[in-house]
């Protein structure tokens, strides 16, 4: 579809009555895949069992997700996603990355403080990340309902710890 208005408009219209955004074409169903390893998080510091199933997570990109997911309008959410304009799907394809860097970054700092005993630093811990995991969902939310916002290289790296 690339840059072809009609095929775009077309797309557009078909996506129209679905949970996919007829201005960008992205779907909120993909957000279903970060909330996973956020419930586990604020779960984690009082059931330290769920590590194992964070520890097995892994970040899915788009398409992955559709093709894994049992949503109705699947094939068309991938059809629409490779068509979404440049303006939404890159800083979109950004927030999500982090999301998913940040998740697995945590993991093995949760583990050790877990294993040491250190429960209250772990809850800590927790907080903290699915906090800005929270603001990273939210702002790719905002992408998808079509309000462009990127987190500048400074957000980035505080958020990795760089």
């Amino acid at each position: 579809m690339d840059g072809d208005v009609e095929s775009l408009e077309a797309l557009r219209a078909e996506v129209k009555g679905t949970n996919i955004n007829e201005q960008t074409l992205l779907a909120t169903d993909y957000l279903n895949h970060l909330n996973e390893p956020i419930m586990l998080l604020e779960m984690v510091a009082d059931a330290p069992e769920l590590l194992d199933e964070l520890a097995i997570w892994r970040p899915k990109s788009y398409v992955e997700h559709f093709t894994d997911s049992s949503f109705a309008e699947k094939e068309l959410a991938i059809r629409a996603y490779a068509a979404a304009p440049v303006e939404f799907r890159s800083p979109f394809d950004m927030t999500v990355e982090s999301a998913g860097r940040c998740i697995c970054a945590t993991v093995e700092p949760l583990k050790r403080l877990t294993e040491q005993g250190r429960i209250d630093e772990a809850r800590i811990l927790a907080t903290e990340v699915t906090t800005i995991l929270g603001e990273l969902v939210d702002r790719a939310s905002m992408i998808i309902h079509g309000q462009v916002t990127t987190l500048g290289q400074s957000q980035i790296d505080q958020i990795m710890g760089s």
